[in-house]
């Protein structure tokens, strides 16, 4: 069985049932970057996917309203990893450059953001959430995700892989 190259676990911040995923935050170059903000969580409902994607932003939802020390998992493989989907609520696979040695986290509504350092390169990422169902019940803590990302050679659409159903009645 192949195993992730690096594997770090740290505490994110989910805020608004969303945390921002990036290398370079859209804004940093563009003062209408912001507006990649509000393009990525369109593409997140609108696709049903409730990942968006926007200008090398991904915005992560989540049935956890507030949750500011969600454990997050950060494995870096060689090789697709093998798909454990059973284990997680709801999969989502998307493709992100990294282009400055490091990923943010940010949770939504200008949180400060967390940073973790993974290797440069353009990459294919699989996000992972589990727990959903407690975290509507209102029931804290249970929530907890993860990110896979291996090297891409071409770019792919996002896929969803898995939905939780509990987003049929989310707008």
């Amino acid at each position: 069985m192949t195993q992730p190259t690096t594997t770090l676990d740290l505490e994110v911040e989910f805020s608004h049932s969303q945390v921002y995923i990036y290398s370079v935050a859209p804004w940093e170059s563009d003062p209408e970057g912001h507006n990649a903000v509000l393009r990525a969580l369109d593409d997140a409902h609108t696709s049903r996917r409730f990942v968006g994607v926007s200008e090398g932003l991904i915005d992560f939802l989540t049935a956890a309203e507030w949750n500011f020390n969600a454990p997050m998992r950060v494995e870096t493989w060689a090789v697709e990893p093998t798909d454990d989907g059973e284990n997680w609520d709801h999969v989502v696979d998307v493709d992100l450059d990294v282009h400055n040695g490091r990923l943010m986290f940010e949770g939504s509504g200008g949180r400060p953001p967390i940073p973790c350092e993974v290797p440069s390169g353009s990459y294919r990422i699989r996000l992972a959430g589990r727990g959903y169902t407690q975290a509507q019940e209102g029931v804290e803590g249970m929530d907890a995700y993860r990110l896979q990302l291996w090297p891409r050679k071409g770019d792919e659409p996002p896929t969803l892989r898995k939905r939780w159903p509990g987003f049929e009645n989310w707008g």
